[in-house]
């Protein structure tokens, strides 16, 4: 039997598809902002936008009779047709987003036109909207969401945490700020500022505000215009390599979107001879180019872009990055040197908060394609290695181990019973550290170090609510951390068995380490933190003395699990001497 579908149930199943979570509310009532050629914009959440997002803006506002059908489904002020849909030159477009959040939420939207004396408000509950009535705001536009999914409690079931739900708000404001250095936006969370980024010149006192001083003053930029393309690329160079991927933009025509899998290709592609293979780029890319050659009516969240020749892109920024890298940049060049490609040296934004930006000449690059065959790995070459783990025995040990010294910086080679044995000195290290710290911590015997200068630094908004979100958990662990500031901390004390050591990049290597997994357990949580913390231990590369080397042999061997450090790397491997006669062809 076939059904008609009630209008009321079209409207939640087309709501679906565009209001996932409060994200996306968010996210099209901002972009709504933007496109009303809003200069200041604020939105507030409480309880993570399940109670109440509010976007306030000072754009252009709506007169009556745009109010009135902006509630209803499938009205749109940026397009009148469909080949419309070719030359897209606003943030929102489909005219989904407004009726769609009404028909899942108590919905208001108070505006008024600039220009005009007075303004005009409208409300729709589960999709049915009031009848307007005068409203005496300012000019502008503020909206309301109140109790989203309050009648999809399937979808509000789906929900992850508040942290996590917040955690995606605040990602996504970061984004959209660093695409618009022109505007002002502010954050607020149950009553508290998250985020507030003032009006800016460029994009690099924008980047500075948001991403961080620090951050900022590693970038290099290049500018550029190639065929019907404006680029303008700001990057670390080879020193200022990352250990993760999160500062990795992508923005066209000052949208925000996806960092798709060509464009990563073509990213390490260019930095394959920049930087350790373990290690990341920071890159924001921002690209200008004609509506006409990109598609972005993929999908609903408008996340997704398609260009109409993506070679040519990839080539374009290819041959800027890599000329930038392997041309101009120098390991004794200091971070500020003047390595542009076009344009000139970002000044430190700790220091200055002004940088001048010059008109860029256009690139015109000669050099072949680059593209890349994939490495493939034997996995039969590592079966040797993983069979003698199994093979180590810790009670095979004694304190007459004869540790004959180390190679490579790395490796440390000792002798025992009949057997060579090699050990990785850094996954050992951090076994040993690891244990020490879970025992110390579960005996409630812990020693702590005081710093006696406080190491202060800076988060992101999205990495300070998730640091703040686990003060408790960092404090119990030994980790002294204290809010400093807006988005600004200071460590004032850390466990000794660390070592001396600078704890603001391992907190902060933590915090990335944790950051994707905010609905983890708080016993797994603790773990992760304290297996990020060991990390800290003895690199490869140290020099390690006869006398520490033997103290560490041993001391690995008095840990419940020897063989793997905390990351499941193997710690040591062992070759007979009766495998080394068959080899030199003694037996």
């Amino acid at each position: 039997m076939i059904n008609t579908l009630s209008q009321e149930t079209i409207n939640k199943i087309a709501a679906g598809e565009v209001v996932e979570r409060p994200l996306n509310a968010v996210k099209e009532l901002v972009e709504n902002s933007l496109d009303a050629c809003a200069t200041s914009v604020t939105a507030e959440i409480i309880e993570a936008g399940k109670k109440l997002i509010r976007i306030s803006d000072n754009g252009f506002g709506m007169d009556k009779k745009d109010l009135e059908l902006s509630v209803l489904r499938h009205t749109t002020s940026k397009i009148s047709d469909y080949n419309d849909l070719y030359h897209i030159q606003s943030l929102g477009f489909r005219g989904e987003a407004l009726s769609s959040i009404a028909a899942v939420s108590d919905f208001e939207i108070k505006t008024r036109k600039k220009g005009e004396s007075s303004g005009w408000q409208i409300s729709a509950k589960g999709g049915k909207k009031s009848e307007i009535s005068p409203w005496a705001g300012s000019e502008g536009t503020i909206t309301e969401v109140k109790d989203l999914f309050f009648n999809t409690p399937a979808r509000k079931k789906f929900l992850k945490s508040d942290a996590t739900e917040r955690a995606k708000i605040i990602d996504s404001l970061e984004e959209t700020a660093l695409a618009n250095y022109d505007i002002a936006f502010k954050l607020t969370s149950d009553k508290k500022t998250v985020f507030s980024a003032a009006k800016v010149n460029d994009k690099i006192e924008r980047i500075s505000d948001i991403l961080g001083k620090q951050f900022a003053s590693t970038l290099k930029n290049i500018s550029g215009e190639h065929y019907k393309v404006l680029f303008d690329i700001y990057f670390t160079g080879r020193d200022d390599s990352l250990s993760n991927r999160k500062y990795q933009y992508f923005f066209v025509n000052s949208r925000p979107v996806n960092f798709p899998k060509w464009l990563s290709h073509c990213v390490y592609q260019a930095y394959r001879e920049s930087i350790p293979s373990d290690k990341h780029p920071g890159i924001l890319i921002y690209i200008t180019i004609e509506p006409s050659e990109i598609d972005v009516n993929i999908h609903p969240t408008k996340r997704e872009i398609k260009f109409s020749d993506e070679n040519a892109i990839y080539d374009i920024l290819y041959k800027a990055i890599r000329n930038a890298l392997t041309t101009h940049s120098h390991p004794s060049l200091p971070v500020n040197s003047p390595v542009i490609l076009k344009g000139e040296a970002l000044k430190n934004p700790a220091v200055s908060q002004s940088h001048s930006q010059k008109t860029s000449t256009p690139i015109y690059l000669k050099e072949p394609k680059a593209r890349y065959t994939p490495k493939t790995y034997n996995i039969n070459q590592y079966a040797n290695v993983f069979a003698k783990q199994d093979e180590l025995k810790s009670d095979n040990f004694d304190n007459n181990i004869k540790v004959l010294g180390q190679t490579f910086d790395t490796y440390i080679i000792a002798e025992n019973d009949g057997q060579l044995y090699i050990f990785d000195q850094h996954a050992a290290a951090e076994r040993i550290r690891y244990e020490l710290y879970l025992s110390q911590t579960e005996n409630k015997n812990l020693r702590i170090q005081q710093i006696l200068i406080p190491e202060n630094f800076e988060l992101s908004p999205s990495l300070s609510d998730l640091l703040q979100s686990n003060l408790i958990l960092f404090n119990e662990l030994g980790i002294t951390i204290d809010e400093f500031g807006k988005n600004s901390f200071r460590i004032t004390a850390y466990p000794a068995l660390l070592g001396n050591i600078s704890m603001e990049h391992i907190v902060k290597s933590i915090l990335e380490d944790i950051e994707s997994e905010k609905n983890i357990e708080i016993g797994q949580k603790r773990d992760k933190i304290i297996r990020s913390a060991c990390r800290a231990s003895i690199k490869a590369g140290d020099n390690v003395a006869h006398i520490e080397a033997k103290k560490l042999v041993n001391d690995l061997f008095k840990c419940k699990h020897p063989f793997t450090c905390p990351h499941g790397r193997p710690t040591a491997y062992k070759i007979s001497q009766n495998e080394l006669e068959k080899f030199f062809k003694r037996k």
